[in-house]
């Protein structure tokens, strides 16, 4: 496999002299000869073969010295996935050129390298490799094959690509929106719950000032109402200024004579 590369070099080598007067001319007024042409497209048919069969081998790591020639068998490599099995031998009009190959352009760009394309049709699909070879044909400056989708193909893709993408970005949305609302959740529970404990502990001073002031009435009230009401602190405060009125207006009344065991709002028209 390396004798076969080493031939495609010197083959490069060989066209350098049939381009050598058209060297500094520009992409706009160069005319490439017929010959250099032919010659193009033999040296970039054989780069098409020799690549296949290195990436048949599984050669392509051997390779990774050369970068150029290295990503092209990547290229190749991912492209024939989807192309199929290539027939280079069949010549069924006898031109000697394969069937399976259909020379298309040569253009020369503004440095004066030649970048030669060629189709390649597989047993699924066609591909384009794109060989560009520097101003002097003595080495390759890029090795590239894209495969041609049909427009149906393309569609499907684009079509696959945008929901891929809209898909993506609303359940990145979805995620945040959770994220919030579970933040919210927290810090709304902890504030629920530093307002019941502070509210639990002005209640418990309320209750201990009263009991200091007027005994002990204050605490049988606090038993009964904590156990039959929702809202336990208003009704202790309750309780505890029934206790307080109980004690200034009946300084001799038994503080355990009285139970609140409901309070109920009255609706005033």
């Amino acid at each position: 496999m390396r004798k076969k590369l080493t031939g495609l070099f010197a083959v490069i080598a060989c066209l350098a002299l049939l381009t050598a007067c058209a060297g500094n001319a520009s992409s706009e007024v160069q005319e490439i000869p017929e010959e250099t042409q032919n010659s193009l497209y033999s040296l970039t048919e054989s780069t098409i073969q020799s690549m296949d069969e290195v990436v048949k081998s599984g050669l392509i790591e051997e390779q990774q010295s050369n970068e150029v020639i290295y990503t092209g068998l990547q290229s190749w490599e991912t492209a024939s996935a989807e192309v199929g099995a290539v027939d280079f031998t069949v010549d069924a009009d006898g031109n000697g050129l394969a069937d399976c190959f259909a020379e298309k352009s040569i253009t020369v760009d503004d440095e004066g390298n030649y970048i030669v394309t060629v189709e390649v049709t597989g047993a699924n699909k066609s591909a384009d490799v794109v060989a560009t070879y520097n101003k002097d044909i003595t080495d390759y400056v890029s090795l590239v094959t894209n495969v041609n989708y049909s427009f149906n193909e393309l569609i499907q893709q684009a079509g696959m690509n945008t929901l891929l993408g809209m898909g993506t970005t609303f359940a990145v949305l979805i995620l945040l929106s959770l994220i919030i609302a579970l933040f919210g959740y927290i810090f709304t529970n902890r504030e629920k719950k530093k307002t019941e404990e502070e509210a639990r502990k002005d209640q418990e001073e309320v209750l201990a000032k009263s009991a200091a002031a007027h005994g002990a009435a204050a605490a049988p009230s606090q038993g009964s109402l904590a156990a039959g009401t929702q809202d336990g602190a208003l009704v202790a405060v309750i309780a505890a200024a029934i206790a307080a009125y109980r004690a200034e207006a009946e300084p001799a009344g038994d503080p355990e004579a009285f139970v609140v065991r409901h309070i109920r709002r009255i609706r005033r028209k």
